[in-house]
């Protein structure tokens, strides 16, 4: 399950990884967050900025993808999202629209214990979306694949042979 608020309820059996608030202890995103030359554009116009952002840059990508990633092999994901400044705002509602219209996968907003167990007793059981999700889930596992079979070469790794 893909949670994400302001982090004064975190659950306890989540990854958490901090987005763009000043709380320390969790993992930092350093790409996710855009440069300000994305702040000039409205609404609509900044998703597809921030999306092309995305996809068009592999470190990037990277970040995005490890949220995936996480969400593929059933890890829950909470991500710190600090709600005071709209510009925050806009860059998580783009991050969390991304993956949802590129693989079908929610969000869902906690932000106390309440919101917590309303969403665990609403028997939301999340999935990617089998006809295009998966599809689009499988062509970035392979670049997201490659990239770090790239990394590992680089740095002086051996070749790695599926046996």
């Amino acid at each position: 399950m893909l949670y994400y608020g302001n982090g004064f309820y975190i659950p306890d059996d989540c990854k958490v990884f901090n987005l763009n608030s000043m709380r320390e202890g969790y993992c930092r995103f350093r790409y996710l967050v855009p440069p300000n030359d994305l702040g000039k554009y409205l609404d609509r116009d900044f998703d597809i900025a921030y999306f092309n952002y995305i996809f068009q840059n592999d470190n990037v990508f990277m970040e995005f993808f490890s949220i995936v990633y996480e969400l593929y092999i059933n890890n829950d994901i909470f991500i710190i999202v600090d709600e005071a400044m709209d510009w925050s705002e806009n860059i998580a509602e783009s991050l969390f629209k991304a993956i949802q219209q590129r693989y079908g996968y929610n969000a869902y907003r906690v932000n106390s214990l309440e919101d917590y167990l309303y969403i665990k007793n609403s028997n939301i059981f999340p999935q990617f979306n089998p006809q295009w999700g998966i599809y689009n889930l499988d062509i970035d596992r392979q670049r997201y694949s490659m990239k770090i079979e790239t990394a590992r070469l680089q740095a002086g790794g051996d070749m790695y042979y599926a046996e």
